[in-house]
């Protein structure tokens, strides 16, 4: 089925993201790090439309646009801040809970109805993203503990709201075009507005960007495929369930930790794996 090869693909793109960040960007400001694909990607966007047959515009499409680029943007920003605030093993467990809060949103804004054997499977990965993640020596049950005492968690778990609306929103952006009309108008508002806020508050650092620029192109070409993969899969199936394989981009950063970075696999950490693999497994079914 096409439309998990492609969710297939936004997973590995989005890792391999974190992971040319990791390498190439370690020792630069993080505003370089963000700035960096959303530069290099541009052109890419900008290139690829001359090339799409330009769909029929819908009544709403420019004021979906206009309310998404800002809220996708606020979620970026609330998961920057739960970084700073909080360790890693009380905010990145949240980051799998977008899934489940879609069952939701997509209910409500398109009327997507998973099967009772699709929310299964969704919520089984969700459960795998954030076992996946979550420290073994502190319980399984940090992070929700820690909800009401770290401001970091709180703010991850708003982040995965946020991204549940930001998610179904980009879908209604497909249904009054076209999906890679949508994914690249939807990337060629969404890059210039931050590249510009990012310039107007004195974070755009093109000199760090210079001495990266090949980590920086490949970051823009891993964007540019995954937001392509994104838009074209998502056009094909339910929020949910698209999002639930995205979400296996955690086994790929596993991955990409163990045999790029050589850091040791923790056992506890392939409960996790086997429970995301069970859920895309069940997703697959439902979805066929």
């Amino acid at each position: 089925m096409l439309w998990i090869l492609l969710s297939l693909g936004t997973a590995l793109f989005s890792a391999s993201e974190a992971a040319l960040t990791r390498h190439g960007f370690e020792h630069a400001s993080p505003s370089s790090a963000v700035a960096a694909p959303l530069m290099t990607s541009l052109p890419l966007f900008a290139l690829t439309l001359p090339f799409l047959d330009a769909p029929r515009l819908e009544p709403g499409f420019w004021t979906v646009l206009a309310a998404l680029v800002p809220i996708n943007a606020l979620g970026f920003y609330l998961q920057s801040w739960s970084f700073k605030s909080s360790p890693l093993s009380l905010t990145v467990p949240f980051m799998a809970f977008t899934p489940a809060f879609v069952l939701a949103t997509g209910f409500v804004a398109l009327g997507e109805t998973p099967s009772m054997l699709g929310c299964l499977g969704v919520l089984v990965t969700v459960a795998g993203g954030y076992l996946l993640y979550a420290e073994k020596d502190a319980g399984i049950w940090a992070p929700f503990k820690a909800v009401l005492q770290e401001r970091g968690s709180m703010l991850m778990l708003a982040a995965a709201l946020v991204w549940s609306v930001a998610s179904v929103m980009g879908k209604q952006l497909i249904l009054l075009s076209s999906p890679l009309y949508a994914g690249c108008i939807f990337s060629l508002a969404h890059n210039l507005a931050l590249l510009v806020f990012l310039a107007i508050i004195g974070q755009l650092r093109l000199r760090e960007l210079w001495p990266r620029a090949g980590h920086a192109l490949s970051l823009g070409l891993c964007l540019y495929l995954h937001i392509i993969c994104h838009f074209a899969a998502v056009s094909m199936t339910t929020v949910a369930y698209m999002l639930s394989i995205k979400r296996l981009n955690g086994l790929f950063a596993l991955g990409f930790e163990r045999f790029v970075f050589h850091q040791p696999l923790l056992r506890h950490r392939l409960h996790g794996t086997a429970w995301m693999t069970a859920g895309a497994v069940i997703i697959a079914l439902a979805g066929s």
